[in-house]
């Protein structure tokens, strides 16, 4: 089988939609599909998908940068890529460049899916709320109806964004993850000799994720805040990229918060010594408003590592049920409790960390993930065949 993925970027820095597609392409590769990722860039770009065999990197161009869309010319290289492949997956819901692309692929006669990353969940849609179901009901609609299947992370993005393609088959199959680094843990060794605030045996609470309003840092802060005044012995890492002014804002908050010498802000990781940090933590905590998958949140579980989080998350359902993690209220108050409660007894801590990397292994293996995208594409292969039959 040949798939071709259509993403605009490639860039580790974009979140959690670049690593979802990266190690998309590492699992089904593994299995035997030959893939191709169009992209307008290819550098920057995972490392381990730039290694990875059966996967090739096609720079097509960057899009118009005042209407963000692609050029004839590119459009006529994504249609010859096409013919190669079985299927397309493109990505994203409000890339204009997808109804493009798929206007040449009904043209050429090949099938789609569309992926939205949480992009149609009512939070997502209440932000920017006109312009978005301007944009649904012109174009993206047509997108997802035309299509051959949708693909969910989790039921609760199906239930929030099935009205929106209609007859289209929506199937729910959670973020492939790569978790080859994951097998074999590294030890927080190399994590407490290169990030700061990770050496000593004070108990590290880690945030790791874009570093934007959105992921709630300022209540993590907040909590922070409440536990340094209560004389709770913590460190707290914050790592991500994220825009220098909002940053500042940040640490100006800690400053305030009486916890400036109790916080780092480290920038990106990635890598081994991600896992490191990761294994480094005592509890790893995400404020989040909104989050489709959450794939640090399973990173973190496959770390052996607790999380706390929100149902602001899709598959918060899951976690809950695996024992590997909280699932709180989105304030301050309710973050210090449940960071206090793993700080105050880290052997317990320890099994709810076990219990979410089995969790994690025994429903994300690369087996399990990659058979079930490659089902749903042959599904989308014949569906298409059976249509243009008629």
């Amino acid at each position: 089988m040949n798939v071709l993925h259509y993403l605009p970027s490639l860039d580790p820095a974009e979140g959690g939609v670049v690593a979802h597609v990266s190690d998309l392409a590492i699992l089904t590769s593994g299995a035997g599909v030959r893939v191709r990722i169009a992209t307008s860039s290819a550098e920057p770009c995972p490392t381990s998908l730039r290694r990875a065999e059966g996967v090739d990197l096609v720079e097509i161009g960057p899009l118009n940068r005042r209407t963000r869309l692609l050029s004839r010319s590119q459009l006529e290289s994504i249609e010859v890529l096409a013919r190669d492949a079985d299927v397309v997956h493109v990505h994203e819901a409000w890339t204009t460049a997808n109804n493009q692309i798929a206007r040449r692929l009904r043209r050429a006669g090949k099938p789609y899916v569309v992926t939205p990353h949480g992009m149609l969940d009512e939070w997502c849609l209440a932000h920017h709320a006109f312009r978005k179901r301007v944009y649904l009901h012109v174009l993206g609609s047509r997108l997802l109806r035309r299509a051959e299947r949708v693909l969910l992370c989790a039921q609760g993005e199906l239930d929030q964004s099935e009205r929106w393609f209609g007859g289209t088959p929506g199937c729910v199959v959670p973020a492939a993850t790569d978790l080859t680094p994951f097998a074999v843990l590294p030890g927080p060794g190399a994590a407490q000799e290169q990030v700061d605030g990770a050496a000593g045996d004070d108990p590290v609470v880690l945030f790791l994720s874009r570093v934007h309003p959105k992921k709630g840092v300022e209540v993590l802060i907040d909590a922070a805040s409440m536990l340094a005044s209560g004389g709770q012995r913590f460190r707290l890492i914050v790592a991500g990229p994220g825009e220098e002014k909002y940053a500042a804002q940040l640490r100006e908050r800690c400053k305030q918060g009486g916890i400036e010498d109790r916080c780092e802000f480290v920038g990106m990781i990635s890598g081994s010594l991600k896992v490191s940090l990761y294994e480094r933590a005592s509890v790893f905590a995400l404020p989040t408003q909104q989050e489709n998958f959450g794939l640090v949140l399973t990173e973190a579980m496959a770390a052996r590592t607790p999380v706390i989080t929100t149902k602001g998350v899709d598959i918060w359902p899951v976690i809950e049920a695996s024992g590997g993690g909280f699932i709180v209220d989105r304030t301050p108050e309710a973050f210090a409790r449940a960071i206090k409660h793993v700080l105050d007894d880290l052997e317990a801590g320890e099994h709810m960390g076990q219990a979410g990397r089995d969790w994690v292994f025994a429903h994300l293996g690369c087996e399990v993930l990659a058979a079930r995208f490659i089902e749903i594409y042959r599904e989308a292969i014949e569906a298409f065949a059976a249509r243009t039959r008629r």
